[in-house]
């Protein structure tokens, strides 16, 4: 998509502006007709304030991203008209919000963690449980953590030992029918 310069945009709503259509103004500056009437909707709004040269990135809040969703949904506005009548950059950012909103509901338009995940995980904590219980139950604690840790070694070993008799009958009785 190309970028327009302020002055650009305001030739063309002058241009429109002084009797001539939509069609005209589009041909005439070689220019998309939609984005005649979006910059002549944005120009009627806010002025040439509208056509500021830099944007100051915005961060927006669930409200307004469900107003927008209940303007367009339910009022029947057009992403252009919502575009508008909200100040957002682009009817492109309503139509990413539909979709979102259409495929994962509310959660689709919550705000989504920025940067890089951490590769290391935090360190654990000791509970303050942990802290205060005396040596004699952190023994016994111990203690069952031991057993349960051998239960587990042993079940382990018991399931491999019978995964590997079975493999050794399937292939005794393969090579039964081999012969």
């Amino acid at each position: 998509m190309a970028k327009y310069s302020k002055t650009l945009k305001l030739k063309v709503v002058q241009h429109y502006l002084s009797g001539y259509g939509y069609p005209t103004t589009s041909k005439f500056f070689n220019i998309d007709q939609s984005l005649v009437r979006q910059w002549v909707a944005q120009y009627n709004k806010k002025g040439e304030s509208a056509f500021s040269e830099k944007q100051i990135h915005r961060v927006l809040s669930l409200e307004l991203k469900l107003a927008v969703m209940e303007s367009v949904l339910i009022d029947g506005l057009s992403a252009r008209e919502a575009m508008i009548k909200f100040d957002l950059k682009s009817p492109s950012q309503v139509f990413n919000w539909l979709r979102q909103y259409r495929e994962h509901g509310i959660d689709g338009l919550k705000p989504k963690p920025k940067g890089r995940t951490k590769l290391m995980p935090k360190p654990i904590k000791l509970s303050k449980a942990d802290q205060d219980k005396t040596q004699k139950e952190l023994l016994e604690e111990l203690a069952y953590l031991r057993a349960e840790n051998a239960f587990l070694k042993k079940l382990k070993a018991l399931t491999l030992e019978q995964e590997a008799k079975e493999a050794a009958e399937q292939q005794r009785l393969q090579d039964l029918y081999q012969d």
